[in-house]
C-alpha cells in the first residue's frame, strides 16, 4: 500500500486503509442499528431509535435497487419506550426482530416483515428529504407479525440458525426461546446473564451471552445452567462475539479498556457430564493504545477484526495463532498456524554427524548394526624394569607386561589375543585405514622412532596424504636425550603450534621427563584406549590406579562411551550411559550396550529398563514391528526375565469364551 493517503481516507494499519463511502446523518436518536444481510440491497440498515420505532435507510441509496421502496419505512410499536437491539433472520430475510423495554400494556419483542402490505396498517406520511436528495414518501407500519415477551423487557436477542422460527431472547430476569410455530408457550432459563446473546456460528447449540462482568457459555440440548462460566473481569463487559472464521473462539470486550479477551473452545464442542466444565484456553491482545469502544469481525478474512476508539479513530487488527509444533517419528517437524500445515524434512546428507540422532538410530536399525561387545578393565600389581630403543642408543622404564596389562593393550586393540605383545599387526592396520599419525604415535610409545619416521614419510607420500608429515618426520630424526639442548626447546613450542593431537603427544612424550607424562595421559583428543594403553605400559601401580580412577570418573561425567572400556556394563557403567543418553538422547545404543553382558542386578536398574522400553517404543513409532520384534528376542536370549507374554490366537480366544 501507497504511505501517502487519499483524502477522505483513514489509516487502519501498516497495510490496510479506509476510504470513506458516504454519510447518512437524517435518523435522529439512534440507540442500535443492524446491517442487512443480503448482498442485495447491499447498505440497507435498520435503526433502533429512544421512542422505539425502526427505521430502514441506506448508505448511498441505489434508485435503480427493487427495494428502493423500503428506504425511509418506519415499524412503529403501540407504545412509545427504547428500542435495544434488532437482528434480521439469517434465513427468511424479509423478518427483522426488535427488542424493546418493559411497559405493563404491550409486548417487548417485536417481528416485522419489512415486505408487509398489510394495507389497513400502512399510512402515507409527510415527505422527508434524505441525503439523496429527493423526496420519497415515508410509510408506518404499525402492526407487527409477531408480538412476544408481554410485561418484560428485552435487552438482546439473536435467531437461531437451526431454525429460522426459533429466536433466543435475553429478557429482564431470564433467557427465553421463543418458538413462532406456537407462540403461546416458550422455553426459558432464569439468569442475571441476558446481554449481548450470540450464537456460535459453527457450533449452533452454543450460545455466549454476558451480565457485567462474567460470561456465560450456554449448550441449547441442556439449557437448565450455563456449560461454563467465564472468568468474572473487574469492569463491565461491553461486548462478546463470536469469530465467523475460526471455531470456537469467542472476543470479550469491558469497559475502559484496550484489551480483548480471547477464549479458545474449539475442542469442547459438548459437556461431557453434568459436573464438568470444558477447558478454554484464554490468551489477550492489545489491537491499540487506546481505550476501545467496540470491536468487529471480519466476516471473510481470517482472525481479522477493527477496532474502534471514543475518539472515532479505527484500527485493522489480525489476531495471531499461536504456533504449535510436532516432530513425526521419522524426524520430520510439522507445525500449524491458523489454517495453515508446514513441513520441514531433514535434508539427505552423506555426514553422518551432521544426522539428528533419532534419524542416526532409525538408520541403525535398519542396517541391523549393533554396538560391539565390551570388556573392562582390571589391573594387578607388577615391577618396572629399562628396555631399549629402536633406532636410538637410549633406555626407557617400560613396566612388566603382566597378563593384566598384556589383557588391557589386548582391549585397547594394540595386540593381538595371545600371549604374543607384538604392534607391528596393529600399526599395519592403522596405516592401511590412513591413520598415519596415530600409527606413527603408537610406534613412537612402543620405543621404535625408526618406524614412526618411516611410517610419516610414507604418509606424507601417499596419495591423501599430509606433507607437513615430512617436516614432522625430519624434527624426530634430530631427537638428542639432552634436557638443556635446542631441539628440546624447540619441539617444546612446535608441539603447541600442531593441529593433529597424535603429533603433540609424540613431542609431548619424547621432551617429558620419566613418569612424568601428563602431556600424552591428559591430551583429551587423544582416544581414550590409546591413553589407557599408554599408561599401562608406562606407569606404575600407583599411578595407574590413580589415573585410571580419574579418567573413569572423567568418563562418567562427560558421558563417553569410551569410558565404558573402564567401567564395564557396572553401576559405574550405567552412570556413565546416563551421562551419555542425558547428552545424545540415544536410547538405542544405551540399550544394545547394556544387553551385552550386564548382570542381572544391572539390566533391572530402573534406567536400563527405561531406556530399553523408549527404544521399544521408538521401533513401534517407525513402524518397525519386525525390528522391534527381533530386538525382543535378542532381549530376551540375554535377559530371560523379559520375555515377552505369549501373543493368544484370537480364534482360539473365541472358542474359550
Amino acid at each position: 500500500m501507497n504511505s501517502e493517503l487519499k483524502a477522505g481516507s483513514l489509516r487502519l494499519s501498516e497495510d490496510s486503509a479506509a476510504t470513506l463511502l458516504s454519510i447518512n446523518s437524517d435518523t435522529p436518536y439512534m440507540k442500535c442499528v443492524a446491517w442487512y444481510l443480503n448482498y442485495d440491497p447491499e447498505c440497507l440498515l435498520a435503526v433502533g431509535q429512544a421512542n422505539g420505532r425502526v427505521v430502514l435507510t441506506s448508505l448511498g441509496q441505489d434508485h435503480n435497487s427493487k427495494f428502493k421502496d423500503l428506504i425511509g419505512k418506519e415499524f412503529v410499536p403501540k407504545h412509545a419506550r427504547q428500542c435495544n437491539t434488532l437482528a434480521w433472520n439469517p434465513l427468511d430475510s424479509n423478518w427483522l426482530a426488535a427488542g424493546l423495554d418493559k411497559h405493563r400494556a404491550d409486548f417487548s419483542v417485536l417481528i416485522w416483515d419489512i415486505c408487509s402490505k398489510y394495507t389497513p396498517d400502512i399510512v402515507p406520511m409527510e415527505k422527508v428529504r434524505l441525503s439523496a436528495g429527493e423526496a420519497e414518501t415515508t410509510l408506518l407500519v404499525t402492526k407487527p407479525l409477531y408480538e412476544l415477551g408481554q410485561n418484560d423487557a428485552c435487552l438482546s436477542l439473536c435467531w437461531l440458525p437451526r431454525d429460522q422460527k426459533l429466536l433466543l431472547a435475553g429478557m429482564h430476569r431470564n433467557l427465553a426461546i421463543f418458538d413462532l410455530r406456537n407462540t403461546s408457550q416458550k422455553m426459558f432459563v432464569n439468569t442475571k446473564a441476558v446481554q449481548g446473546v450470540t450464537v456460535d456460528p459453527y457450533f449452533h447449540d452454543r450460545v455466549a451471552s454476558f451480565y457485567e462482568g462474567q460470561v456465560a457459555i450456554w449448550d441449547l440440548r441442556k439449557f437448565e445452567k450455563p456449560v461454563l462460566t467465564l472468568t468474572e473481569q473487574p469492569k463491565p463487559l461491553t461486548k462478546v462475539a463470536w469469530c465467523p472464521t475460526r471455531t470456537g473462539l469467542l472476543a470479550t470486550l469491558t469497559r475502559d479498556s484496550n484489551i480483548i479477551r480471547l477464549y479458545d473452545m474449539q475442542h469442547t464442542p459438548t459437556p461431557i457430564g453434568d459436573e464438568t466444565e470444558p477447558t478454554i484456553i484464554e490468551r489477550s491482545v492489545q489491537p491499540c493504545d487506546n481505550y476501545i469502544a467496540s470491536f468487529a469481525w471480519h466476516p471473510t478474512s481470517q482472525n481479522r477484526m477493527i477496532v474502534v476508539t471514543p475518539n472515532r479513530t479505527m484500527s485493522d487488527f489480525t489476531v495471531f495463532e499461536r504456533i504449535s509444533l510436532a516432530w513425526s517419528p521419522i524426524t520430520s517437524l510439522m507445525w500449524a498456524c491458523g489454517r495453515h500445515l508446514y513441513e520441514c524434512a531433514e535434508e539427505e546428507s552423506d555426514n553422518s554427524l551432521e544426522k539428528d540422532i533419532a534419524t542416526k538410530m532409525r538408520l541403525r536399525a535398519l542396517s541391523r548394526t549393533t554396538p560391539e561387545r565390551v570388556t573392562f578393565i582390571r589391573m594387578r600389581m607388577v615391577e618396572s624394569s629399562r628396555h631399549n630403543w629402536s633406532g636410538l642408543d637410549k633406555q626407557t622404564d617400560i613396566q612388566n607386561l603382566n597378563e593384566e596389562r598384556i589383557l588391557a593393550l589386548q582391549l585397547c586393540g594394540w595386540v593381538k589375543k595371545g600371549t604374543d605383545v607384538d604392534v607391528g599387526p596393529f600399526l599395519n592396520s592403522l596405516v592401511q585405514e590412513g591413520e598415519w599419525e596415530r600409527a606413527a604415535a603408537v610406534a613412537l610409545f612402543n620405543l621404535d622412532i625408526r618406524r614412526a619416521i618411516q611410517i610419516l614419510n610414507e604418509g606424507a607420500s601417499s596419495e591423501k596424504g599430509d606433507l607437513n608429515l615430512n617436516v614432522v618426520a625430519m624434527a624426530l630424526s634430530g631427537y638428542t636425550d639432552e634436557k638443556n639442548s635446542l631441539w628440546r626447546e624447540m619441539c617444546s613450542t612446535l608441539r603447541l603450534q600442531l593441529n593433529n593431537p597424535y603429533l603433540c603427544v609424540m613431542f609431548a612424550f619424547l621432551t617429558s621427563e620419566a613418569g612424568a607424562y601428563d602431556g600424552v595421559l591428559y591430551e583429551n583428543k587423544v582416544a581414550v584406549r590409546d591413553r589407557v594403553a599408554f599408561a599401562c605400559k608406562f606407569l606404575g601401580d600407583a599411578q595407574l590406579n590413580k589415573y585410571i580412577e580419574k579418567l573413569t570418573n572423567e568418563m562418567k561425567e562427560a558421558g563417553n562411551l569410551e569410558g565404558i572400556l573402564l567401567t564395564g556394563l557396572t553401576k559405574d557403567g550405567v552412570d556413565l550411559m546416563e551421562s551419555y543418553v542425558d547428552r545424545t538422547g540415544d536410547v538405542q545404543t544405551a540399550s544394545y550396550c547394556m544387553l551385552q553382558g550386564s548382570p542381572l542386578d544391572v539390566l533391572k536398574d530402573e534406567r536400563v529398563q527405561y531406556w530399553i522400553e523408549n527404544y521399544r517404543n521408538l521401533l513401534d513409532a517407525w513402524r518397525f514391528w519386525h525390528k522391534r520384534a527381533e530386538f525382543d528376542i535378542h532381549r530376551s536370549k540375554l535377559d530371560p526375565s523379559s520375555k515377552p507374554l505369549a501373543q493368544v490366537d484370537p480364534n482360539q480366544m473365541k472358542k474359550w469364551t
